[in-house]
């Protein structure tokens, strides 16, 4: 199975990357990034999504890996489906 993070970490936890998205794209991508997190855990704890996203004890190193998979597919995400789509009140 093929994860959006192949190429852009190492066996050390290092993270790395050149391409380039757009201020728009970034904050669509975080959009998408909460939700799946907020799926995955129901959490509403902001403190877990930032410590799991900081670096520690290296720099490029996130505390918990699987936040840059959930970045690179977020991004990938707004990529291919753009936008979240708008919110709707009842």
């Amino acid at each position: 199975m093929k994860l959006a993070s192949d190429g852009k970490i190492n066996e050390d936890g290092i993270i790395s990357s050149n391409e380039m998205i757009t201020e728009k794209e970034g904050y669509e991508a975080m959009l998408y990034m909460l939700k799946a997190y907020w799926e995955a855990t129901e959490s509403n704890d902001l403190t877990d999504i930032l410590s799991g996203g900081e670096y520690w004890p290296v720099q490029n190193r996130p505390a918990d890996s699987a936040f840059w998979e959930y970045w690179l597919e977020a991004v990938e995400k707004v990529r291919k489906d753009g936008p979240p789509p708008l919110k709707e009140l009842i």
